[in-house]
Protein backbone atom coordinates (compact mmCIF):
# COMPACT_ATOMS: atom_id res chain seq x y z
CA UNK A 1 0.00 0.00 0.00
CA UNK A 2 2.74 2.45 0.30
CA UNK A 3 3.36 3.13 -3.43
CA UNK A 4 -0.74 4.40 -3.40
CA UNK A 5 0.36 6.35 -0.76
CA UNK A 6 2.44 8.35 -2.71
CA UNK A 7 0.17 8.96 -5.59
CA UNK A 8 -0.39 12.95 -6.69
CA UNK A 9 -3.86 12.12 -8.16
CA UNK A 10 -7.05 9.60 -8.05
CA UNK A 11 -9.52 8.21 -10.02
CA UNK A 12 -11.70 10.94 -11.50
CA UNK A 13 -15.15 11.18 -10.29
CA UNK A 14 -17.64 10.33 -13.11
CA UNK A 15 -20.53 12.91 -12.05
CA UNK A 16 -17.37 15.48 -12.84
CA UNK A 17 -18.40 14.14 -16.54
CA UNK A 18 -22.07 16.59 -15.68
CA UNK A 19 -19.77 19.31 -15.84
CA UNK A 20 -17.11 18.77 -18.23
CA UNK A 21 -18.86 17.32 -21.13
CA UNK A 22 -21.16 20.13 -21.77
CA UNK A 23 -18.02 22.48 -21.11
CA UNK A 24 -16.55 20.84 -24.14
CA UNK A 25 -19.25 20.57 -25.93
CA UNK A 26 -19.98 24.80 -25.78
CA UNK A 27 -15.85 24.71 -26.33
CA UNK A 28 -16.66 22.93 -29.96
CA UNK A 29 -19.85 25.35 -30.30
CA UNK A 30 -17.22 28.55 -30.03
CA UNK A 31 -14.71 26.63 -31.96
CA UNK A 32 -17.10 26.00 -34.93
CA UNK A 33 -18.79 29.72 -34.79
CA UNK A 34 -14.88 30.84 -35.29
CA UNK A 35 -14.17 31.80 -31.67
CA UNK A 36 -11.39 29.44 -31.61
CA UNK A 37 -9.48 31.29 -28.38
CA UNK A 38 -12.61 31.56 -26.03
CA UNK A 39 -12.98 27.71 -27.06
CA UNK A 40 -9.63 26.95 -25.91
CA UNK A 41 -10.05 28.94 -22.79
CA UNK A 42 -13.20 26.43 -22.38
CA UNK A 43 -11.12 23.82 -23.21
CA UNK A 44 -8.01 24.41 -20.60
CA UNK A 45 -11.16 24.92 -17.64
CA UNK A 46 -12.39 21.99 -18.56
CA UNK A 47 -9.03 20.01 -18.01
CA UNK A 48 -8.63 22.01 -15.26
CA UNK A 49 -11.47 20.90 -13.12
CA UNK A 50 -10.75 17.10 -14.34
CA UNK A 51 -6.85 18.10 -13.43
CA UNK A 52 -8.30 19.45 -9.49
CA UNK A 53 -11.19 16.57 -9.45
CA UNK A 54 -8.43 13.81 -9.19
CA UNK A 55 -6.39 16.02 -7.31
CA UNK A 56 -8.90 15.81 -4.34
CA UNK A 57 -9.07 12.33 -5.29
CA UNK A 58 -5.79 11.30 -4.02
CA UNK A 59 -5.43 8.07 -2.01
CA UNK A 60 -4.82 9.12 1.55
CA UNK A 61 -1.40 9.56 3.42
CA UNK A 62 -2.28 7.00 5.82
CA UNK A 63 -4.38 4.05 6.74
CA UNK A 64 -7.64 4.08 7.98
CA UNK A 65 -8.49 1.74 11.10
CA UNK A 66 -11.76 -0.37 10.77
CA UNK A 67 -13.35 0.89 14.07
CA UNK A 68 -12.00 4.30 13.50
CA UNK A 69 -16.02 5.11 13.35
CA UNK A 70 -17.88 2.97 16.23
CA UNK A 71 -20.18 4.24 19.05
CA UNK A 72 -21.16 3.02 22.04
CA UNK A 73 -24.71 4.41 23.04
CA UNK A 74 -25.04 5.62 25.97
CA UNK A 75 -26.32 3.53 29.29
CA UNK A 76 -29.63 4.24 29.51
CA UNK A 77 -30.36 6.58 32.75
CA UNK A 78 -34.25 6.07 33.48
CA UNK A 79 -37.27 8.06 32.33
CA UNK A 80 -38.14 9.09 28.53
CA UNK A 81 -36.06 7.76 25.67
CA UNK A 82 -36.65 9.90 22.18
Amino acid sequence: MAGSASRKFGRIDPFILFLVVPMLLIAGVMVWGGLAWVGGVVVVFALLVLLLDSWTNRPLPFEVPEDDYDYDEPPHQGGRRY
